[in-house]
Parts: structure tokens; C-alpha cells; sequence
């Protein structure tokens, strides 16, 4: 059956194929990548809270416990990976802001994140055993449904532009 037992990204899976292995490393890079460690989320949250006013790095600074120096690579680093957040430089203090196209971009990663998985797993052979070949199946569909219902929904967002009409904030 199960021939390792991987751990990452506080992902706990078993699994018995190489092609299994290398999927789940992918998306457990993926979920690390989003820039969503405990501290970048509650900065996030906090910034939201406060929209459409920007909070000052000395603020988040003294609500996340950390540096205003550390606060700032935390911003610079989910701007890299795309996060829809600013770093002002206003004329006392450094401000930090961002847009309500922000929890729009999340599911909108999720879907790829998805379509990705999808990938991987229609890569992965079926085996000897039915039992796992069921779940296999199972898991695909799982997969397949959601992605439907997903890009019905997008679909439907941007043809109403929904989405565009965040973005241009």
C-alpha cells in the first residue's frame, strides 16, 4: 500500500508513487509561497480592516509584536509574490494599503492552485490495487467538479466585471 509517509507544509499525506510525491512537494510549495506565514496574514488582515485608510508600519509593528524593518520585508515579499499590497512612504511614517481586488486575488490563486493539482493528478498512473484506484478516481472528480464550478463563476464575474471593476481601484 503506502510506501512513505511525507510531511510538508503541515501537509501529512501517504502515499506510494514518485508522481504523488513530486505533486504534493508542488503544491505544499504553493502553499508556502502565498507569503501567508502568521505574521503576513495578520498584517493583511489588519490593512483590510482599515480599508480604505493605509495603517502606518509602526502600527502593524506594534500589533504583530515585530520590527517596523521586518513588517517592511514582509510586504516587499508578498508584493513580489503578486499580493495586491502597497508600501507608501508618506511624509512622517511608512503606510501600508491595499485593495479589496485582495480577497478576489486569493480565490483566483486558489483555482490555479487547483488546475495545477488537476494536472498532477491525471499524471498519476493507476495500480494494481482497486481500492486506491477508486480513490484515485474519486479525488479526480472531486477536482474536475470543482474547477467547473470555479470557472462557471469566474466566468460569470468577469462578464458582470466584477473583478475588473477591483482592479481599478
Amino acid at each position: 500500500m503506502a510506501d512513505f509517509y511525507y510531511k510538508r507544509s503541515k501537509v501529512f499525506v501517504f502515499f506510494g508513487s514518485e508522481v504523488i510525491k513530486n505533486m504534493l512537494t508542488k503544491y505544499a510549495d504553493t502553499l508556502q509561497r502565498r507569503g501567508l506565514d502568521t505574521c503576513s496574514s495578520q498584517i493583511l488582515a489588519d490593512v483590510l480592516e482599515n480599508f480604505p485608510k493605509s495603517v502606518s508600519v509602526k502600527q502593524l509593528a506594534h500589533k504583530t509584536g515585530k520590527t517596523e524593518k521586518y513588517i517592511k520585508s514582509k510586504v516587499r515579499a508578498m508584493k513580489k509574490q503578486d499580493v495586491p499590497i502597497s508600501l507608501k512612504r508618506g511624509s512622517r511614517a511608512n503606510y501600508v494599503s491595499t485593495s479589496l481586488f485582495e480577497p478576489v486575488h486569493w480565490i483566483l490563486k486558489e483555482k490555479e492552485n487547483a488546475e495545477m493539482a488537476l494536472e498532477d493528478l491525471n499524471s498519476i498512473k493507476m495500480n494494481g490495487d482497486p481500492s486506491v484506484n477508486r480513490k484515485k478516481k474519486i479525488v479526480k472528480r472531486i477536482y474536475k467538479e470543482y474547477l467547473r464550478d470555479m470557472n462557471d463563476l469566474i466566468d460569470r464575474w468577469y462578464s458582470l466585471r466584477l473583478i475588473q471593476s477591483l482592479k481599478d481601484d
